[in-house]
């Protein structure tokens, strides 16, 4: 399975624990595996923890500390966030989940713990502009803590365009130069940001209503015509990127070391308009009785440097932990565009919470574009 195949498997929550080693051994990582030290006789170990969370993210070296203490935790897998509060509002019942910052008005509807501060170890080493949120807090109570974020960007073959870092802009997907040579998240969640962007709506990319919203449609049908294709699986777009079918396509950050690997003249783009980002922690869910030992164990260790410079390494994903990068060689941080975390991040426009109702509009007004109406 090539690279970034794999690392797209990670992203969609698709990946088994093998691959996600066969990846980290690829990369040079060789902590993937970590003793693990069991106690056989006690009343609770790790197993009494029941984590549920995004395929692949089970791997004992996102949490360290709890592994060799506690043993490995009970876990099971969601593959979309919705998908997972339904199953609690169903009474599905877990310790520990993984929620994303701009879903947390969902998640709090099924009933989270709240998480007291003053058990946490590293909260105050995470980075200021992720730490709290406003969703991150439910009546006056911290329920989420941050462990990491990541970056959408674009990026282009700098041998194929006359793009250069001065002129990186969202509004490539909307320039007649490259029709049928774009490519473009399959979603929603893609297109109306880049579209709010490209229009000059800065502050609130992700919600646009109104005018703002009959702007972005009137950008998203000229899109229509210039796209090459809309893409479900990154891998798709990057081997485009890698043959020159394409010479544009948004991405994630996860695709830089493979287009490294592939030897093609590329940039990821850091638009003049802002990256955008997201950002996702932990959450206490609805599981009543667990010891509160294990779940603080479990929430401090993933929050731990050791757990944030292997989410570098392996995953290509920012560390909530500031002092994580100092455990990264130099090169693997910019070879994932991690070397500047604090500035990206400040530059950046984090996914926010969009309505229910504003949501479907945005999918239908996209279905209907999309379909050719």
């Amino acid at each position: 399975m090539s690279t970034i195949r794999l690392i797209d498997r990670i992203a969609q929550g698709k990946a088994t624990r093998r691959e996600i080693q066969a990846l980290a051994v690829a990369a040079g990582v060789t902590t993937v595996t970590m003793p693990v030290i069991r106690r056989p006789a006690m009343a609770v170990e790790g197993s009494d923890l029941l984590y549920f969370t995004w395929g692949g993210f089970e791997d004992p070296s996102l949490f360290p500390a709890f592994a060799e203490k506690w043993g490995e935790p009970s876990v099971t897998f969601y593959g979309d966030e919705y998908e997972a509060i339904e199953k609690l509002r169903a009474g599905y019942e877990a310790d520990v989940i993984c929620p994303c910052i701009d879903v947390m008005p969902n998640w709090v509807r099924v009933g989270l713990q709240p998480i007291d501060e003053s058990r946490l170890l590293y909260l105050g080493d995470t980075f200021e502009s992720i730490r709290s949120p406003e969703a991150a807090f439910e009546k006056g109570a911290r329920v989420y803590v941050p462990t990491y974020y990541g970056f959408s960007s674009f990026v282009y073959r700098t041998d194929l365009t006359d793009i250069t870092p001065e002129t990186e802009s969202w509004q490539v997907f909307f320039d007649e130069t490259y029709k049928g040579r774009l490519a473009i998240w399959d979603s929603s969640d893609a297109v109306i940001p880049v579209a709010s962007l490209a229009a000059g709506d800065l502050e609130d990319p992700y919600r646009p209503d109104g005018d703002r919203l009959v702007a972005v449609e009137a950008l998203l049908r000229k899109q229509r015509d210039l796209v090459r294709f809309y893409w479900n699986e990154q891998t798709t777009s990057m081997e485009a990127i890698i043959s020159g079918e394409i010479v544009a396509s948004y991405a994630w950050s996860s695709a830089i070391p493979h287009l490294i690997e592939s030897g093609v003249p590329f940039k990821w783009a850091t638009p003049k308009e802002g990256l955008i980002s997201y950002v996702c922690g932990l959450a206490r869910a609805n599981r009543p009785g667990t010891d509160e030992e294990l779940v603080y164990d479990f929430i401090n260790a993933s929050m731990s440097p050791e757990a944030g410079a292997f989410m570098i390494e392996a995953y290509a994903l920012g560390a909530a932990n500031k002092d994580s990068y100092d455990l990264v060689d130099h090169e693997v941080l910019v070879r994932n565009g991690l070397e500047t975390p604090e500035e990206s991040l400040a530059g950046s426009h984090t996914y926010q919470f969009v309505p229910v109702d504003l949501k479907q509009k945005h999918i239908a007004i996209f279905d209907e574009i999309r379909a050719g109406f």
